[in-house]
């Protein structure tokens, strides 16, 4: 699964705006669509929101270093849309939802490891 860091996070009253580290080509934005589903890497403290198309997945990292403009843009309830080039961006459907669903499950769950745990509790 080609994987893609989020660099920043511009965060405005209504909408985010997710920046990565690369473009992504034309054509392959094209053809992305939101998966709708948000992952856990607690090793590498990261949340994955899922992209595909009809051939392949593709993460979407936020990394711990993104977490306070994601807290931010989480609090203020915006929607998310992902800067995939210069000319392309994409909504993050469902991005919140599953956010509020991971930070609950999250809580006091030891099975994504303690320090994991810890390092979500002080950021949300």
């Amino acid at each position: 699964m080609k994987q893609y860091k989020v660099s920043a996070i511009e965060v405005d009253e209504e909408a985010s705006t997710v920046e990565l580290e690369e473009e992504i080509d034309a054509q392959l934005a094209a053809r992305l669509k939101p998966g709708k589903r948000v992952l856990v890497d607690s090793d590498q403290y990261a949340f994955i929101y899922i992209l595909e198309d009809e051939e392949a997945f593709y993460a979407i990292r936020f990394e711990k270093n993104v977490w306070p403009a994601l807290n931010e843009a989480h609090t203020l309830k915006t929607s998310y849309y992902v800067k995939l080039n210069e000319h392309t961006r994409l909504a993050l459907v469902d991005m919140e939802e599953e956010l509020v669903f991971l930070l609950e499950n999250i809580r006091g769950n030891g099975n994504y490891g303690e320090a994991f745990e810890q390092a979500v509790n002080d950021a949300f």
